[in-house]
């Protein structure tokens, strides 16, 4: 293959509840209309949600997760088996990568610079997205993964620009100092990229590699929708945990109950995309602040949530079940009986 007919591959990386996912729904919603994308997404957890919301109404959008960890675990087999499908099945103009925000995105950068991808894929600049706020807390500036999203970016996007305060971007940048980067920094709001951001060069820094660094548990594609009530599964990694449901089709959630519940959670990241009497919502919750809005429609009911702090999961499930609208009908009879 000619260099020509190389893709233009970008990497867009962050921490838990950066925005990742939000920011590349904005650049899919402003792509050429005659150009195909195709977006390589992996989740930490193991029940994989993005690619249901990045696939939602989008044209000439082909999407891919690798669920379960870092994306280049395990010899780095699963990332490259979901890219050759994606590849072949695409044909696409340009690729995005989303790394969960707990992976290791110096050992992707090292697979797709690899003789296997070489005049396959043209490597383009990597974004980091990052909350600037973050930088004050010390497991933050501490956390190596944090730390490599930093030292990899070609660019850094101080995301969530409308909550800062007047002295949390020159925090940022004395931080990065102290890493002794001088990498330019561009605040935005909602994840609103400027598309011409992906076209900037890729300084490839691949000496940042760490070899035999693996996060325990397989790396495999999304948690299939049961045939009947839910499945359940679990993942850890790197000082997290994630525990995540799905349910097959015909299940049905009180929208107020489930707000109530996911409100008080007291966990690093929520998503959901759950059918309610209400419809479809999908629920993000982040910084300790849970949105919802509204889908047109899903494969079936799904939450992840992931948690730095030990969590009684079952516990959690038999709070989540009692909000389904069977269960809710359930509990009026009886309470009529009474």
């Amino acid at each position: 293959m000619h260099f020509k007919a190389a893709i233009p591959t970008n990497i867009i990386t962050g921490f838990l509840g950066v925005g990742k996912t939000t920011a590349i729904s904005y650049l899919l919603k402003h792509k050429p209309a005659d150009e195909t994308w195709a977006v390589l997404v992996n989740e930490f957890g193991e029940v994989g949600i993005d690619g249901a919301l990045l696939g939602a109404n989008k044209q000439k959008v082909v999407i891919r997760e690798v669920a379960g960890g870092c994306m280049c675990c395990a010899s780095g087999l699963p990332m490259q088996i979901a890219l050759n499908m994606l590849i072949a099945r695409s044909k696409p103009d340009r690729l995005l990568i989303e790394p969960t925000g707990l992976g290791h995105p110096v050992e992707v950068l090292a697979a797709l610079s690899s003789e296997h991808y070489r005049g396959v894929l043209s490597l383009r600049a990597t974004l980091t997205l990052v909350d600037a706020r973050k930088v004050k807390e010390q497991r933050y500036r501490e956390h190596d993964i944090f730390r490599q999203q930093l030292q990899v970016a070609d660019r850094i996007l101080a995301n969530k620009a409308d909550l800062y305060e007047e002295y949390d971007v020159p925090v940022l940048e004395s931080f990065l100092c102290h890493l002794g980067l001088g990498t330019k920094i561009d605040t935005v709001q909602h994840g609103q990229i400027d598309p011409a951001w992906l076209d900037g060069e890729s300084a490839c820094r691949t000496s940042l590699v760490q070899t035999g660094r693996e996060i325990q548990g397989q790396d495999t594609g999304p948690l299939p929708t049961p045939q009947s009530g839910f499945v359940r599964k679990e993942n850890q990694g790197d000082g997290f945990s994630s525990c995540g449901w799905v349910f097959a089709a015909g299940h049905c959630f009180v929208a107020h109950k489930l707000t109530s519940l996911l409100m008080g959670l007291e966990m690093d990241r929520v998503k959901a995309i759950m059918s309610t009497e209400r419809g479809w919502i999908l629920f993000n919750k982040a910084d300790g602040i849970l949105t919802s809005s509204e889908l047109n429609e899903a494969p079936d009911s799904r939450m992840e949530c992931i948690s730095s702090m030990p969590q009684d999961w079952t516990a959690l499930e038999t709070a989540l079940l009692s909000t389904r609208y069977e269960a809710d009908l359930i509990a009026s009879k009886e309470k009529k009986e009474l």
